[in-house]
């Protein structure tokens, strides 16, 4: 225990020095901040309209009030600054056109007459002995217009760009380095004391700690309380994490396999880093907002509501994310908070999902390389962290509870006869019915042709587990239709008749794409949302597999079985159902399986599964990066 004890203070000394480097580094080598207002700024910009969208002169702009507001807390004043902006008067008469003053601190620092059209101003922020660090900087135009009725605001100038760059090296403020030592110490420590080698640590918090670094450098981080966010993160991710390594060492009575450590660990880290990102005061808000609103129905009582899908589609919004957050929603602030709350309950799920994958491949097939290949890319592929990051987070929190449900499936455990599991499975389905209608129709047919799958390729021995499923899809089905989508059936109505039409008609989805068109772009889609590396990976797995019989094999096709039955519908209905979400666990085994596979084979085959495994690492790592603009 002692050496354990030493082993994860030095871990979590050198995770902690090396962010500290790696952060002074990062915002010595990308301090400028730059706000593109293709989404709303940082609430750190105060003094703007929402932002704006120009398709046919593909522009994204803001108007300003008569003062915009930029506050940039800790930033170094040792040096000048360049404040740049992309900017015009819009007015038709030139001589309507305001005048821009730019303070900086109260003191003008300089002024242009602007012009009809956008033009690049910058202005020096002097260097300031006296106060070392920060700066508020004010625009203020020197007078408005309100362009009619329609639109009673009063408008100062178009802003479509602003930067602010150093002249020379900055150092970060200090409490962002704080920030970064602190998380990347505490969850280096937490890899270490799950036992993993010295080497396996030490890499891990090379790595962990150079991602944790980049991420609070970029943009308005340093200059918020974010570096503290992110402590408050690495702590307790990194305590949650030895603290439930130590109770299934103690439930199993042995200590866990070094996959398994791999498995949890890279599960942890994963979920700081994407809740990171997410959390970050650069990170869009997108529909996140939506599903704090929607929380506040639930938690003021009200539970049966609709939404509106792309092409103007009414639908059931199921609030099962709304009643699992609700127990925590004491612990924060309505508001802000709630979007918090949300994506840390959903980011948990998430990691959750992505262990237990493990354990189902262990126990199916024996193969862990395989299982804890599988959890690294069931957390790497971009569709997964797309859906959250765009604020979908419904349909994220119910992907989760369904792939617990497909972990139960496929456990020797369920059978006809066994209560507890089929009671688990039960449980699970109505979750996750009750979480998306997505979900539900996806998962419903998933069920069923698992089912199917276990009677007609698995033999006498699958039929009671098979007979489970179908009791289990049959019960839950009824539980949520009973608590929750009886109450829409005149929503169904008018929809199905409007989708029917719209069918017969060969009509074009919400895009204006037709049916050609939705054949077209499937490719666009596999490349975008998996990437060229897991797209090769999963065939060779399922290449591979096509002979195995057992529950997890057979499990993986009914699921993928039904995502291809939806592929089918989205193609020839406008209704586009997100299979490429749900099958996000079958494509993440069997591009596990190929990987290992080709391993195992040796010689080129393994050469080739490193280099794909390091193509699809690459893909998840850059849609992550990507995901901050």
């Amino acid at each position: 225990m002692t050496r354990a004890a030493v082993r994860a203070a030095i871990t979590a000394i050198l995770g902690a020095l090396l962010a500290a480097a790696w952060l002074a580094v990062w915002y010595a080598t990308h301090a400028t901040i730059a706000i593109e207002l293709d989404t709303d700024p940082p609430r750190l910009v105060s003094g703007l309209y929402p932002v704006e969208h120009d398709d046919q002169a593909q522009l994204s702009f803001a108007w300003t009030r008569q003062d915009v507001t930029i506050r940039v807390p800790g930033i170094d004043r040792r040096v000048e600054w360049t404040f740049s902006l992309r900017i015009r008067g819009a007015r038709p008469i030139a001589s309507d056109n305001p005048q821009l003053e730019v303070f900086a601190d109260g003191v003008p620092v300089g002024s242009r007459q602007l012009a009809s059209g956008f033009e690049e101003i910058a202005i020096t922020i002097p260097a300031n002995a006296e106060r070392r660090r920060g700066v508020v900087l004010t625009l203020h135009t020197s007078k408005t217009f309100v362009p009619g009725p329609a639109d009673p605001r009063p408008l100062g100038a178009m802003l479509d760009r602003l930067t602010l760059a150093p002249a020379g090296p900055v150092l970060a403020p200090r409490r962002a380095i704080a920030g970064a030592a602190v998380s990347a110490g505490a969850m280096g420590a937490a890899i270490a004391l799950l036992g993993v080698t010295t080497g396996s640590a030490v890499i891990g918090a090379v790595l962990l700690s150079a991602a944790d670094a980049a991420v609070i450098a970029r943009g308005f981080g340093p200059f918020t309380d974010f570096p503290s966010v992110a402590m408050r993160l690495g702590v307790w991710i990194a305590l949650a994490l030895v603290v439930i390594a130590l109770l299934v060492e103690r439930v199993h009575g042995q200590p866990l396999r070094n996959t398994a450590r791999f498995a949890a660990a890279f599960s942890a880290c994963a979920m700081f880093l994407k809740l990171l990102v997410l959390l970050h005061p650069d990170m869009p808000i997108r529909d996140t907002l939506f599903q704090a609103h929607r929380f506040e129905w639930v938690l003021a009582g009200r539970l049966y509501f609709t939404s509106v899908a792309p092409g103007g589609y009414a639908f059931p919004y199921a609030p099962g994310l709304y009643v699992f957050a609700a127990p925590f929603a004491e612990f924060v602030r309505r508001g802000a908070s709630d979007m918090t709350l949300l994506r840390i309950v959903v980011c948990s799920g998430d990691a959750i999902a992505a262990v237990l994958l493990y354990r189902v491949v262990v126990s199916a097939w024996g193969d862990r390389l395989t299982a804890a290949i599988s959890v690294a890319l069931y957390q790497l592929l971009p569709i997964g962290f797309g859906v959250i990051s765009t604020g979908n987070l419904t349909n994220a929190f119910a992907q989760s509870v369904a792939v617990l449900a497909l972990v139960v499936m496929s456990a020797a455990a369920l059978r006809l006869e066994r209560p507890g599991p089929l009671a688990a499975l039960t449980l699970l389905l109505s979750g996750a019915y009750l979480s998306h209608t997505s979900t539900l129709a996806i998962l419903f047919v998933a069920t069923l042709a698992i089912a199917l799958c276990f009677i007609a390729r698995g033999g006498p021995a699958l039929r009671s587990p098979a007979a489970a499923i179908a009791v289990a899809t049959v019960t839950a089905s009824i539980v949520a239709i009973a608590v929750y989508y009886a109450h829409f059936m005149d929503t169904y109505r008018s929809e199905l008749g409007r989708l029917s039409h719209e069918t017969a008609s060969a009509a074009a989805d919400a895009g204006g794409r037709s049916i050609g068109d939705r054949v077209r772009i499937v490719p666009y889609y596999l490349r975008s949302y998996f990437g060229i590396p897991f797209l090769v990976l999963t065939a060779i797995g399922a290449w591979e597999m096509r002979r195995l019989r057992d529950r997890l094999a057979l499990a993986l096709c009914g699921w993928a079985l039904a995502c291809a039955i939806f592929m089918i519908i989205g193609i020839v209905t406008p209704m586009d159902m997100r299979y490429y979400l749900g099958s996000v666990p079958a494509v993440s085994i069997a591009a596990a399986y190929g990987a290992s596979r080709a391993w195992h084979r040796g010689g080129a085959w393994r050469g080739a599964a490193l280099v794909l495994l390091a193509g699809a690492t690459a893909t998840g790592i850059r849609f992550w990066w990507s995901t901050l603009g």
